[in-house]
């Protein structure tokens, strides 16, 4: 049977697991530790927990049938009121699995077998880490949520991109607070030294993940806060170099203000080959801009929160255009008719 590994994060991940789903391949999903919004920071905090958000919309993605729907909305249930207030029952029960078993991989494999869940889910590392954006002005940005929604210069590109353990995170927070500055001075470039030679490690099952697979799906999703995250992580970057597998890379549909402000299909394949020291990728699946037939009042909407279609300027045979969307309420890609294109390709 066919192995299938994705790479990403968030609904990207969700939609594209449940593309997946009905085909006839293994299926292995990788997910970032990096995350720490609302209901995860908390717990993160408060628990010192690895991130449990997208663990549990990929175990919903890959249940079965028959549960999804009640489990997605059991899952997704956020309390309004109480001393439960703001938090997500399923990343409770995560965390509740993962003290029964003293150990996060071991609870991810009850939770898979208690769900039926067809494939199997790894946390990209089992470390403790953060996210750390260094930007054209040299200003440095710590923490996923502060580069998700930014106070910032959304325009400003980010030139340096890191997986840093917790303790390095933090260490730079508390020097840049006590500063009072929001650029790299000689103090901070000197943690960053400290954290990119004690980088953290890969989950241990993720080299044979990847060596085993015939095909690796990386995106679709935010760049800089749902993908690299993933990639970044101590020895991932070489086993993907490494592995003999198919690699394909699922393209963002838009821009993200904060993040890939006017990015093009090149910027977004040339920004993978800076932290990958080499492109990759034998395929590239992305929108095709003549099956598009968005509403103008809706894509007004995107550009008002800053985001735009991103261009397929790359003209090589390794580029498949395809109709990926759906163009209801809002935009995103949608799982059967990526499920054909996968099909196909993955068949062939």
């Amino acid at each position: 049977m066919t192995n299938v590994v994705t790479i990403g994060w968030w609904t990207w991940t969700y939609n594209l697991l449940r593309a997946l789903k009905p085909l006839d391949v293994d299926i292995h999903a990788i997910v970032s530790m990096s995350d720490d919004w609302w209901s995860t920071g908390v717990l993160r905090d408060e628990y010192w927990v690895l991130p449990p958000w997208d663990l549990r919309r990929a175990l919903v993605a890959l249940a079965k049938d028959e549960d999804t729907v009640f489990l997605r909305k059991l899952f997704n249930f956020r309390f309004k009121w109480g001393s439960f207030d703001g938090h997500n029952l399923g990343n409770l029960i995560m965390l509740a699995a993962s003290e029964i078993e003293w150990d996060f991989g071991k609870a991810i494999n009850k939770l898979e077998e208690l769900f039926d869940v067809k494939g199997k889910i790894y946390p990209a590392t089992f470390e403790k880490t953060r996210i750390i954006a260094k930007l054209e002005n040299n200003e440095i940005i710590i923490w996923e949520t502060n580069i998700d929604v930014p106070k910032h210069d959304g325009n400003l590109r980010i030139k340096d991109f890191l997986v840093v353990k917790e303790e390095y995170a933090r260490i730079l927070k508390s020097l840049k607070q006590h500063l009072e500055i929001p650029t790299v001075g000689a103090a901070m470039e000197d943690v960053l030294k400290q954290a990119r030679q004690d980088r953290p490690n890969a989950n241990p099952k993720i080299k044979e993940v990847l060596f085993q697979a015939d095909y690796i799906i990386i995106g679709p999703g935010d760049l800089f806060t749902s993908v690299l995250p993933n990639i970044l992580v101590n020895n991932i970057a070489s086993y993907l170099k490494q592995s003999k597998a198919k690699k394909i890379l699922m393209a963002n549909i838009f821009t993200k203000y904060w993040e890939t402000a006017g990015f093009k299909l090149s910027d977004f394949l040339e920004e993978f080959k800076k932290y990958l020291w080499e492109d990759i990728f034998d395929i590239v699946i992305a929108q095709d801009p003549d099956s598009l037939n968005i509403p103008k009042d809706l894509l007004e909407a995107y550009k008002m929160e800053g985001k735009e279609l991103v261009i397929s300027d790359v003209k090589e045979s390794r580029v498949i255009l395809a109709d990926l969307i759906s163009q209801k309420d809002f935009i995103r890609h949608d799982a059967l008719k990526t499920r054909k294109v996968l099909e196909r390709l993955l068949n062939s």
